[in-house]
């Protein structure tokens, strides 16, 4: 770090929500100068607000991260109030469920706009200042998703591999920058609305498969890599045991992880074909969604149905099938 956090300026993406509002908060009681951005305009000015309150100095943007154009100006920005960028944080992200042939093609491409591209330009943003300066952190948020495989969720599942792939590609350029680091930080389900927004084409509702973290973890994960920078980090036994899996017997683990996962995600209950928030920002706009204090018991369901795909896979079950469709 050229300057301690309390010094620091630090641009986040995303922070109208979930890691990005936690982060933006935690950061800024810890003093650092804050650029913000998201899509909508409401939830960022309160955001700003608490994040003001907190003490710090703010300068926030609704913006898309799939606009190059804007990004670029939203560092400018950043820059010509502060004086310099210290930590640039790529968190913006959106999520689609359903099979990959029911994926609409523009909600597909939005998925990967938002969800790779951003990261790409935020990226390219960042590290022109960054050089100037000689001296900066990049953070870019990937998942376990990044790591491994998932039916029903391909287009994030492509946008998280890239975005692991692309870290690992600019930490090789910048090996000779001994200021400039790179690092990926990749989450298990966490508590946040993502849930809640997603596009869903599964025709079922959807919740996470615990263990569910809290996004306040991976913000102090932000934290810690802003100060001390890390070329990666993962999250709890169950992801690390899943990249194993994948790692040393992939058709066990789609035969496991993939059943696992349609089981405990998609319940019974059936759900509207929606776009969510991909297309455009939609709520809600907050840090948690709630699965970790008042959604326990479908959490429970969810793991127990997990569960028994776990079990069902290793009596030798075949890969896991589609998830029953909603008759009527």
């Amino acid at each position: 770090m050229p300057r301690p956090l309390e010094q620091a300026v630090v641009a986040i993406t995303g922070a109208s929500s979930g890691i990005g509002r936690a982060t933006a908060l935690r950061l800024a009681r810890r003093g650092s100068s804050l650029a913000l951005c998201a899509r909508s305009h409401e939830p960022l000015d309160q955001v700003a607000r608490e994040c003001e309150a907190a003490g710090a100095e703010v300068l926030w943007r609704p913006l898309d991260v799939a606009d190059e154009a804007s990004v670029e100006a939203f560092a400018r920005e950043t820059v010509q109030r502060f004086g310099h960028l210290d930590v640039w944080v790529n968190n913006a992200g959106v999520i689609a469920y359903g099979r990959f042939i029911d994926i609409p093609s523009d909600v597909f491409r939005r998925v990967i706009e938002t969800n790779l591209m951003g990261q790409v330009n935020g990226a390219r943003a960042a590290l022109r200042q960054f050089f100037v300066q000689r001296a900066g952190v990049l953070i870019n948020v990937s998942s376990v998703w990044g790591r491994v495989s998932s039916p029903y969720v391909s287009p994030y599942n492509v946008s998280k591999h890239a975005v692991r792939v692309l870290s690992e590609s600019l930490r090789g350029e910048l090996a000779a920058a001994k200021h400039i680091h790179v690092t990926s930080i990749a989450p298990e389900a966490l508590d946040t609305p993502i849930f809640d927004h997603g596009a869903n084409y599964t025709g079922h509702e959807i919740r996470p498969v615990p263990p569910v973290l809290s996004p306040e973890k991976v913000a102090k994960t932000v934290e810690q890599c802003a100060e001390s920078p890390r070329r990666e980090v993962s999250y709890g036994r169950a992801g690390r045991a899943l990249e194993i899996l994948y790692a040393l017997a992939p058709p066990l683990y789609r035969r496991l992880a993939h059943r696992a996962f349609v089981r405990g995600t998609m319940p019974a209950e059936g759900a509207a074909p929606s776009a969510g928030n991909v297309r455009v920002s939609v709520g809600p706009y907050a840090i948690e969604g709630g699965w970790r204090l008042h959604r326990r018991s479908a959490l429970r369901r969810a793991f127990l149905a997990a569960g028994m795909g776990a079990l069902a896979g290793l009596a030798g079950a075949g890969s896991a099938p589609p998830p029953r469709r909603r008759s009527g």
